[in-house]
């Protein structure tokens, strides 16, 4: 993949939030905490880890450092627009763990903020308004992609010009969704997560 980081989305993302610890700096930057006492009592993480996650997604554009007090000096950290980017990234991750990885006990519900009601992320087509299944995804060479990513497009190609395997069963499912959740989640979310804060 050496030749490739710079041309593959998927590589560029995971070099900026490929860790656990940033998607978990987020999840509670999401659910309101902004100071470093907050993200590190929410976390139970250790201070000097903390630190360099946090400096770390500052350089990444994923967080803004404001300055709340001068003497002594102290800083709160905000979700920029490109930090805020990711919520459907972090709505999509919570639907597979509750799906793949459940557990009797309920720590948290994903919510429409208006009515209450539980709600199931998925992932939608803007264009065509309608969610997507795997079967239906086909990853082709762009213009620029290196031999080795046009070597693995075409065997997509010849597997049935599908992102995943035809025998995989379909995984996204729909029980209750906005029309665009993509677009509103970037935008203004609808969804609210309700119950005890993950430790």
């Amino acid at each position: 993949m050496s030749d490739e980081p710079d041309l593959c989305p998927i590589a560029r993302a995971l070099a900026c939030v490929g860790d656990s610890w940033t998607l978990l700096i987020l999840r509670d930057a999401f659910q309101g905490a902004t100071r470093f006492d907050q993200f590190q009592r929410g976390l139970g993480i250790a201070s000097n880890m903390l630190t360099r996650r946090l400096e770390r997604m500052v350089d990444n554009g994923l967080l803004e450092k404001r300055r709340y007090q001068t003497r002594p000096p102290r800083f709160e950290y905000r979700l920029t627009d490109k930090g805020r980017g990711l919520a459907p990234v972090l709505l999509t991750l919570y639907a597979w763990g509750e799906h793949h990885l459940p557990i009797d006990a309920r720590g948290i519900e994903l919510v429409h903020r208006d009515s209450g009601e539980p709600i199931v992320p998925v992932i939608y087509d803007r264009h065509r308004g309608m969610p997507l299944v795997p079967r239906d995804v086909a990853m082709v060479a762009g213009p620029d992609a290196t031999p080795a990513m046009r070597q693995r497009a075409e065997r997509a190609r010849a597997q049935g010009e599908a992102l995943f395997s035809s025998s995989m069963q379909d995984t996204a499912t729909v029980e209750t969704a906005v029309a665009d959740p993509l677009a509103e989640a970037a935008v203004t979310p609808s969804a609210e997560i309700t119950g005890q804060r993950p430790q």
